[in-house]
């Protein structure tokens, strides 16, 4: 129900069952104005039995003046109900602090048992080395290269060949860094041509990474690939 101050027009919804059926007087709470609202005309009239006669030697209880009920109190009213009878707002907190739970359980099982997580699924090494997370895995050197590239330059009739990339440590360790091994490859997969190179930096530091160019004059014409590995200083 919608109640209407007549004197700052401020709107206030109520629950009707509040007002009662003689009326109640209620008050402004905006500009403090007063007056006596009365239920619709709507609103379902409770059926009073015939009274019964009255005794004459007992005593008619005095009249309580109706001090009216305040809007405050009618909407606070109103919106107890409202909340006591709303039982699913429960339910959908039990259902998502169990998914919190569950997302939780997730996680830990994927940090605490990542090394088995890698041995059913050897991808999932990327992943872990992404987020900075060390997992024990075949590369015993703990380094991978990254960004190769080439770049051939022809200058008074000399071709120069360089090779150049990252080396980067996918580990929570320092690891020092061996030699590099560059390959040149044919069509069928044939190595005709391969040398090693060292780097300035002895040790990449901890999820680290640094750079490496190597170069050569007079590449084999039938070089069509390059291949660049890390020689392991105990094989």
């Amino acid at each position: 129900m919608i109640l209407t101050c007549s004197s700052c027009a401020t709107r206030y919804s109520i629950d009707p069952t509040t007002i009662g059926p003689e009326g109640r007087a209620v008050k402004c709470a905006k500009c403090g104005h007063k007056w006596r609202e009365f239920p619709p005309e709507d609103t379902p009239k409770k059926v009073v039995a015939d009274p019964a006669p009255e005794k004459p030697e007992i005593e008619a209880p005095v009249a309580v003046p109706d001090q009216g009920m305040s809007i405050e109190q009618m909407t606070a009213a109103k919106a107890g109900a409202a909340v006591a009878g709303s039982p699913g707002r429960k339910r959908r907190w039990i259902a998502w602090a169990l998914l919190l739970l569950v997302l939780v359980g997730l996680v830990c099982g994927a940090y605490f048992a990542r090394n088995y997580v890698v041995q059913i699924w050897p991808g999932s090494a990327a992943a872990y080395q992404y987020l900075q997370i060390d997992v024990e895995t075949q590369n015993m050197l703990g380094l991978e290269i990254h960004d190769l590239k080439t770049k051939s330059v022809l200058q008074d009739g000399v071709t120069t060949l360089t090779v150049s990339g990252v080396i980067k440590n996918v580990t929570e360790s320092p690891q020092p860094v061996p030699r590099i091994k560059v390959a040149l490859i044919d069509e069928v997969g044939q190595s005709v041509y391969s040398w090693t190179t060292t780097v300035e930096d002895p040790v990449v530091p901890p999820w680290g990474q640094i750079e490496f160019s190597s170069s050569m004059n007079q590449p084999p014409e039938e070089a069509k690939n390059v291949k660049v590995d890390l020689v392991d200083p105990e094989n």
